[in-house]
């Protein structure tokens, strides 16, 4: 919920949505569909990802003393 309770924030959010009708509805530089097909992709070709970075994580935690070596 948005509580405009100054003259300062109206004049604001006046301005913030006058700039917004000026620019235009938001346009990406980026294939939405082409990102999923690469992120389909990366993950059939690595299905043990996610593992690698925990154990990569969980390694530089216990060097920093962060976490104990329990030796798993």
């Amino acid at each position: 919920m948005m509580v405009i309770d100054t003259p300062e924030a109206a004049r604001n959010l006046e301005a913030a949505f006058w700039a917004a009708e000026k620019r235009g509805p938001l346009k990406f530089d980026f294939d939405f569909e082409e990102e999923l097909r690469r992120g389909r992709e990366f993950l059939r070709n690595n299905p043990n990802w996610l593992k690698e970075v925990v154990a990569v994580a969980r390694a530089e935690l216990i060097k920093r003393g962060e976490l104990p070596d329990t030796g798993e």
